[in-house]
């Protein structure tokens, strides 16, 4: 068995590792953005996962594209509406992002916000706040933005990857312990959906 696998962007990395830990989230992961450490820490200069819903964690970067690709959405406004809110109360200052949606995982919480040409994510990582690892101290906290279209094009290809190679294994190994079967026809479809909803924006 693998003992992790990762699915790299231009900008996007994700790390997965395969050891099961009972627990609501079995799996741990690495979620960074260039050099910025969203999920997960560094500890004696290696990446640590933190523990997460793998099937979840690629929802919610789908979910996110799916609203950045129809801003004017009347369903999108309101959740944006709601999430600016919220991240106001959590201290982050928000600026011109016209898409705002808010995900919360188990270590950390972070918003995938878009402007017209930049996914902008602001991110708080309370497990990143302990780290020994001097290039990420004081760097828990804070802002990434990329261009959007390079975000969406990264998220799509790190899901497609992961649906076809990876998802197979992280199955077979929650079945193994008992668990019930997740959703992926879901997850495909919605994917397949995203991956349209792009190609239409893209083409005008």
């Amino acid at each position: 068995m693998i003992e992790y696998f990762d699915l790299k962007g231009r900008h996007v990395f994700v790390r997965v590792w395969t050891e099961y830990v009972p627990s609501p989230d079995p799996f741990s992961l690495v979620f960074i953005i260039d050099n910025t450490i969203l999920l997960g820490t560094c500890w004696n200069n290696k990446l640590e996962g933190a523990e997460a819903d793998v099937y979840r964690f690629c929802e919610s970067l789908l979910t996110a594209c799916y609203y950045f690709l129809q801003p004017e959405h009347p369903h999108v406004q309101d959740l944006t509406k709601y999430a600016r809110k919220n991240a106001e109360e959590h201290g982050f200052e928000l600026k011109d992002e016209i898409v705002v949606y808010q995900v919360s995982e188990r270590s950390g919480i972070y918003y995938f916000c878009s402007t017209k040409d930049l996914a902008r994510i602001y991110y708080h990582n309370e497990l990143l706040e302990f780290t020994d690892c001097p290039e990420y101290k004081g760097k828990h906290k804070g802002a990434v933005e990329v261009p959007l279209k390079e975000f969406i094009e990264d998220v799509l290809k790190i899901s497609r990857e992961y649906l076809e190679k990876y998802a197979p294994v992280i199955e077979e190994i929650r079945l193994e312990h008992g668990e019930e079967s997740d959703d992926y026809d879901f997850l495909q479809k919605f994917y397949r959906e995203v991956e349209e909803l792009y190609e239409k924006v893209e083409n005008g």
